[in-house]
This record gives structure tokens, C-alpha cells and sequence, in this order.
């Protein structure tokens, strides 16, 4: 190997590495049921520690696992890791990630004293001291009648009761009234611990990511605000690993995992970013912990303007359940008034879930496309912002904010509804908004009516309205396939959620994002629990009930890449008595993708049923550009749809028995292969006497070969180039490295477009012989970079 040469690629998305740490796997793999093999892995552990011993190493041990996963995680030099790996026993070894609770995609940064962050939804913009103030019909429980929730309490009469639910997250505000107001045995957060700081006390006091999940799941306030989780009768298990910033050690998160079945967790929701392939650590335990009769369930990822194959996180790779957004069907706003003309209105949504504490302000446009010299002229006034048309090199929000502009509201074109907006900055005190696209527009048709608009911000009560693009995905529902080209599996509301926050931070908020639509699956995973005393089937019977959600801009079913099995309902997969096996999801082969597949279905009930077989399109996809063959951030459409002929288009079941039914699927004739398309859709399996709702499964496949999409697309690149140089298209000129400091050594630079499981760097001399492979590279499950 080649000492001295350093590969360049893009981190994994939210994804960070604790220096000098890492995991290391062991050759035996643990068996839940074998105590044999348990004391196989002891001693593999102690022969380990005799090894270190033995060679004079300095490591310090972080944490050891036996049960789920054979392996250790240490702090140690990196120029000592190549004497633990001639250790026998020795797997792999791998650095510790940093993972992260999943931040919502935006094409907008912002600048305070000259610090550029990331736009975010994981804290608040200010913290209010008012009381919650709704009108008397708002339904703060919208998302229950989405999913068949409502059904399952007010029909079946199942709340979750003697289901045990571990959140791995920011901890639990276990005071809040609505999660029981106290911890430890008897109270509703009765598990948990505190890994931050190595205390019993779980408490989330800071972000309040945790404490939103554990409402959305369970809360119970139907006394004072009416809010109420999907399963307000659960036990919780709070599992504090995510700091203040809303990242956590990858060791330390598995540690969690591995209380949280100690405690006997029936479900664990984990919401956080990672890497992308099924060979972590982290993935591996995941898949133990499915094994052993645990479910856990996933975000999906907050990067639906990033194109194909960004669904994040070892978390999809592995058993658990990966969950998309759609959005809410209403959401909790805000009236403001012309103050001469009370016929004018406007809504605006905050993240805090009250309205703008000031009473009255005169309302300015932001320029677009520009920054303006003179912000004294916002003083005292709202300010409307289009981050759309925002330069990012203008310091807007930190100058609004030293200019004393009393608000911002914010729009964006990137959806047509509602959105939240929030700052991961503690610098960002101003009250800040959104209004929808076409509020905007209203407000500066307004303005341009009436320069001086002033509006009356007095009305301090929330309402709940309809939103124009509820069942619709999220903008920011991150597209798949996964990196081993499977399907993610469902999606639930994620777009604007109510639910329970930490107390000092105001009690109650609105947020978005994937990890709001895990939290609604895990709420609904402990009603099917309770309901069949079991959790053997959940996953299956969730996937086979959910619907397929309508893509309104495209008026067509939404891609299967990036909703999945479609939204969950929780009623229809605890009543019903049909059970279909699945054929195979997708398939890298090329015309006729799904030869004489069939499908299994099979009655469980009592009653003869008779069923219509038939197929549901979705809208087909291409994420890449045909002249780079690079992934491109939006995706373009097509309403060409696969061709599915079947055996025959209906069969009747007898009770307790099954038919199986042949068909193929074959790609849409019309789309051109050189383009990279992919198509998606149904196959519904509908009983004709509606003695329950129809069974769908999805299907994902590419119009030619899979395996011919461009794994180095960018014709540039790699390349190489020296340490202290920027990137250059030259790739041919000869380069000198004397090698005799840092700035002189070689680096390579690569842009991968398509995820590859392996990525080999040969060396070679001028004679083009190989003379070795470069360190850092050898079987790296390589993400897309661009």
C-alpha cells in the first residue's frame, strides 16, 4: 500500500466521525438462544484485551457488546489500528459516526456575526411565555383520521395499553402534564437513562426533538388542549443520546438499543442520519434486535430536494421500518388584519404554535435577487422574505435582527402549502413566520395597493385550517431506492405536526419532518400490538394496508422511489382477514422485469371472498441528467406507466385457504432507456364484497439496466491534485509530489454519482503495472457525493 495519500469524497449527509474512535466486530455472531456461543464471545473478548496487553497498545475502551452484536468500540491512535487488526478474531473495524437528528433540507443559509448555518427545524426561533390560546373547534388531532387512528379508539377501543415504547433521542421532558408529569415505576416515562451524562435523569432540556416524538406517539391531554397521541396509554422508554445540537455517538446510540430491549421495549423509534449500506455496526444490531421480536422504526430523511437515492441512514439498509412524510391535512395558524380594512387577512404558522407577541406593524418586502444597503428602513416592521430570491451571501436575518425589525415571515416556492421555518442558531432571537405561496402573493398584490400597509397582529387565537396539499408528499420526503435498491417502506403525516415540546421551551410546537411520520408508525405499531397481543406480522400487515398517495402537481400516483408501500392505516391492518405474499419489489434486469411473478392470497376469513385484481400506476421518475450523467436535485416526470397483464383478473378464496395468481409486469414501451427512467406502481388485490379495504404492493423497476448508471459520472473527475490546490479539470498533466510535507501530498478527488458497494484505487507505475491499492479505499461502501 501507499503511504501518504488521502482520499477526498463527501461525508455521508449528517454524518460526522469522533476522532480516534472506533467500533471493531468480532468473527462470532452472536445467537440469542445459545449460551454456548455467549461464552465463545466472552472469551473472545478477554483473548482481545490479553492481545492488547500483549502488544503494549494504549486503547481505551468505550463500550462492549455481547448480546446483540459481538463487538467493542476504543479510542485509540489511527497509526495503531493496523497492529489490532493482525489480532485473530478481528472482523472490521470501523470509525465511530456522529449521527444526527435529521435537519429538513432548504436552499437557504443565513449569517449571524459572520457564522453561516444550515436552515433547520430542531429548535425554536423565540421561546413564548403565553399560554396555548386555540379557537374552540380546533382538532389538534388531525393526523388520528389520516391514518384510521380515530377508528381504532372510538371502534375497537385500544390505546396502546401495556405497550412499551423506547424513544432513542433528545430524552423526554417526562414533567410536561401530558406525558405524566414524572419519572421512574409507575409513571408514563417509567425507563430510560441519560447517556450524555451518564445520569438516570432523561430529561430533555434543550432541543426538544424527543419530547415532540414521545407526544405525537403518546401523549395524553384531552383535559386542557384536547391533544392526544396516537396511543396515549403506552409506557415510554426515554433514551437520552443526542446532545444539545441533536447529534450522538454511533457506540453510544447502540448502547441505548441494547438497554431499550433490556427494559423490554415492545417498539423503538430511532430518528437520526447516517451512512448507507447494511454492513454497520448500527445496521447489524438493528437487524438483531428485529430477530428477537423488537420493532424499530426509522425517519426516512429530510432531503426530497436532493434527488434519486438520498434516502439516509444505515437505519433504511437494515430490518427496521423506514418512514416517509406526507403532509398534514390541517395545521395550526395565525390571523393577522389590514388595519384599515378588516376584509384583509392573512394566516401565518409559527414553530412555537402562538402568535407573534406584538400587537400591530407596518409590512415591507424584501427585495428579490438583492441585498439591500439601508436595512434602518425595516426598523419597527414586519418583513416579508422569499428565500427563493434571497441571496445567500446577504446578511438579512442578522441585520433585520440588529435593525429591530419586529418580525420576518417567510415564504418559498419549493411547496404550495404551508411550511415551518426555524434557525439552528441561539443568535436568532427574531420572531420569525411562514406564509404559503399564495398568502405571499396576496400581501404583495396588498402592498403595491397600499405602500403604508400596516396589519393588526392583536388576535392572539389559533385556528385550524385546511391545508391545499394535505395527503400530498412532503417536499422534503427524501427519494429512494435505498443503496441496496430496495423500496422504503411506507409513509405517514410528517408536514406540520402539533404535539408536546419540553416546558421552559413553551410546552407545545409545530414541526416537520420524517421524524414526526416515524413517530405516527410507532404510535400505530403499539395499537396493532395491543390489539393482536403480539408483533409478529405488524410490519407486513402495515405495508399491505396502506394507500397509495396521490401526487396532486403531477396528477398521478406518486412514485413508488419515494412513498413507498403508501400511507399507513392502522384500522384496516388490525381488522382485516386477507393476507397477500408479495413477489419480488424491484429488479436490476432489463425488458420484462417480473416474468411469472405471482401472488399468494390467502383468507382468513370466515367467509368466502371473492377479489379483483388490478393495477395502479404511478407516475415514473428520472433523477438524472442525460448529458452528465449526474444525479440532478429535481426530479423530472413522466406519465408513461408499466404494462401488468394477469392470469386472471379475479379469483374467489374459501375461508382459511389461498390461490395463487400468476402475472407480469413489463416497462413502459415509450420511455427511453439511455434516459434512466424509473417506473413504480400498484398491484391491488380488492375483495368485490367490501368486507375489507384492498391489499396494495409496490413495485419499482428501470426502464433498461440498472447497472449501467454511471457510477463516476462526472467526466473530470477523479483526479488527481496536490494538497494546497484547488480542483481542476486538468487530468492529464504530469504532477511532481516530493512528498516531504503536508501541502505537497497527493490527494484524489472523486465524485461518485450512483452508490457503489465496492471502490478499488489502484496504483500503478509508468509502465502501467499495478503496484498496490490505496489505503482508506479498499471495500468502501462508497454514497452518492454530488
Amino acid at each position: 500500500m501507499i503511504k501518504g495519500v488521502g482520499i477526498i469524497k463527501r461525508a455521508p449527509k449528517h454524518v460526522e466521525i469522533v476522532e480516534n474512535a472506533y467500533i471493531l466486530k468480532f468473527t462470532i455472531t452472536p445467537s440469542l438462544d445459545d449460551r454456548k456461543k455467549h461464552v465463545e464471545i466472552i472469551k473472545q473478548h478477554e483473548y482481545f484485551h490479553a492481545e492488547i496487553k500483549k502488544k503494549g497498545l494504549n486503547i481505551t475502551v468505550r463500550y462492549e457488546f455481547y448480546e446483540l452484536i459481538n463487538a467493542i468500540s476504543f479510542e485509540i491512535k489511527e497509526d495503531d489500528l493496523e497492529k489490532i487488526v493482525e489480532i485473530v478474531g478481528v472482523q472490521s473495524i470501523e470509525p465511530v459516526q456522529k449521527h444526527q437528528i435529521l435537519p429538513t433540507s432548504s436552499n437557504m443559509k443565513v449569517e449571524i456575526e459572520s457564522k453561516y448555518t444550515q436552515m433547520s427545524f430542531d429548535k425554536r426561533d423565540w421561546i413564548p411565555d403565553t399560554p396555548l390560546n386555540l379557537s374552540k373547534d380546533a382538532n389538534l388531532n388531525s393526523i388520528h383520521k389520516m391514518m384510521g387512528v380515530d377508528l381504532v379508539h372510538n371502534k375497537l377501543g385500544y390505546y396502546g395499553k401495556g405497550i412499551k415504547v423506547g424513544i432513542v433521542d433528545t430524552g423526554i421532558d417526562y414533567l410536561h402534564p401530558a406525558l405524566g408529569g414524572c419519572f421512574g415505576p409507575g409513571c408514563r416515562v417509567e425507563y430510560g437513562y441519560n447517556y450524555l451524562e451518564d445520569t438516570w435523569d432523561p430529561r430533555d432540556v434543550c432541543v426538544g426533538h424527543g419530547t415532540h416524538i414521545a407526544g405525537i406517539i403518546g401523549a395524553n391531554d384531552s383535559m386542557h388542549s384536547g391533544f392526544i397521541g396516537i396511543a396515549p396509554q403506552i409506557t415510554f422508554g426515554a433514551y437520552r443520546t443526542m446532545d444539545c445540537e441533536g447529534k450522538g455517538e454511533g457506540d453510544v446510540v447502540m448502547t441505548a438499543l441494547q438497554r431499550a430491549k433490556d427494559d423490554g421495549m415492545n417498539i423503538i423509534n430511532l430518528s437520526m442520519g447516517g451512512t448507507t449500506w447494511t454492513t454497520t455496526p448500527l445496521s447489524k444490531m438493528i437487524d438483531a434486535l428485529t430477530r428477537s421480536g423488537i420493532i424499530v422504526v426509522t425517519a426516512n430523511g429530510n432531503v426530497g430536494n436532493e434527488g434519486i437515492f438520498e434516502s439516509v441512514g444505515e437505519l433504511l439498509e437494515s430490518d427496521a421500518i423506514s418512514v416517509g412524510s406526507i403532509d398534514n391535512t390541517h395545521y395550526l395558524t395565525f390571523k393577522a388584519y389590514d388595519v384599515s380594512d378588516k376584509n384583509f387577512s392573512i394566516d401565518y404558522v409559527t414553530v412555537s404554535a402562538r402568535a407573534f407577541t406584538f400587537s400591530s406593524a407596518k409590512v415591507e418586502i424584501f427585495p428579490d435577487y438583492e441585498c439591500p444597503t439601508n436595512f434602518q428602513q425595516y426598523e419597527s416592521k414586519v418583513v416579508l422574505v422569499t428565500l427563493d430570491t434571497c441571496p445567500l451571501d446577504c446578511v438579512w436575518i442578522g441585520n433585520l435582527q440588529k435593525f429591530q425589525a419586529l418580525g420576518i415571515l417567510l415564504v418559498t416556492e419549493i411547496t404550495l402549502g404551508p411550511t415551518l421555518a426555524n434557525f439552528n442558531n441561539a443568535k436568532v432571537t427574531i420572531p420569525t413566520a411562514t406564509v404559503t405561496p399564495n398568502i405571499a402573493r396576496l400581501i404583495k398584490d396588498k402592498k403595491k395597493e397600499k405602500s403604508n400597509l400596516e396589519m393588526d397582529f392583536s388576535e392572539k387565537t389559533g385556528y385550524y385550517i385546511s391545508n391545499p396539499i394535505g395527503y400530498s408528499m412532503s417536499y422534503f420526503s427524501s427519494w429512494g431506492l435505498s443503496n441496496d435498491l430496495e423500496i422504503k417502506e411506507l409513509v405517514a403525516p410528517g408536514g406540520i405536526i402539533f404535539s408536546t415540546y419540553p416546558i421552559h421551551l413553551g410546552s407545545y410546537a409545530q414541526l416537520l419532518g420524517t421524524s414526526m411520520s416515524t413517530a405516527c408508525v410507532a404510535g400505530a405499531l403499539a395499537l396493532y400490538i395491543e390489539a393482536n397481543k403480539s408483533s409478529r406480522n405488524a410490519r407486513d400487515m402495515l405495508k399491505l394496508y396502506s394507500k397509495p398517495i396521490y401526487d396532486t402537481q403531477n396528477d398521478e400516483k406518486a412514485s413508488v422511489l419515494q412513498q413507498g408501500a403508501g400511507l399507513i392505516n392502522i384500522y384496516n391492518s388490525i381488522i382485516s382477514t386477507t393476507v397477500v405474499t408479495p413477489f419480488k419489489k424491484s429488479s436490476l434486469k432489463g425488458t420484462q422485469l417480473f416474468d411469472n411473478q405471482y401472488l399468494d392470497i390467502q383468507n382468513y376469513g370466515k367467509e368466502e371472498i371473492t377479489y379483483r385484481l388490478k393495477h395502479v400506476p404511478a407516475i415514473s421518475v428520472n433523477g438524472y441528467n442525460g448529458t452528465r450523467s449526474v444525479p440532478t436535485k429535481y426530479m423530472k416526470f413522466n406519465h408513461s406507466t408499466a404494462i401488468v397483464q394477469f392470469e386472471k383478473d379475479q379469483v374467489t378464496v374459501q375461508p382459511g385457504c389461498n390461490v395463487k395468481v400468476l402475472f407480469t409486469i413489463s416497462p413502459p414501451n415509450d420511455l427511453v432507456k439511455e434516459q434512466r427512467w424509473f417506473y413504480s406502481g400498484f398491484i391491488q388485490v380488492e375483495p368485490q364484497d367490501q368486507s375489507s379495504s384492498p391489499v396494495t404492493i409496490p413495485y419499482a423497476g428501470f426502464a433498461g439496466d440498472l447497472r449501467s448508471l454511471p457510477i463516476l459520472g462526472q467526466p473530470e473527475f477523479p483526479q488527481i491534485r496536490k494538497s494546497n490546490t484547488t480542483i481542476s479539470s486538468d487530468t492529464t498533466t504530469p504532477t511532481t509530489f516530493t512528498m516531504n510535507n503536508s501541502e505537497n501530498k497527493p490527494i484524489i478527488s472523486i465524485i461518485i454519482s450512483t452508490p457503489t458497494k465496492l471502490l478499488l484505487i489502484h496504483a500503478l507505475n509508468s509502465d502501467k503495472q499495478i503496484i498496490g491499492l490505496l489505503p482508506g479505499v479498499n471495500d468502501l461502501m462508497a454514497l452518492r457525493t454530488i
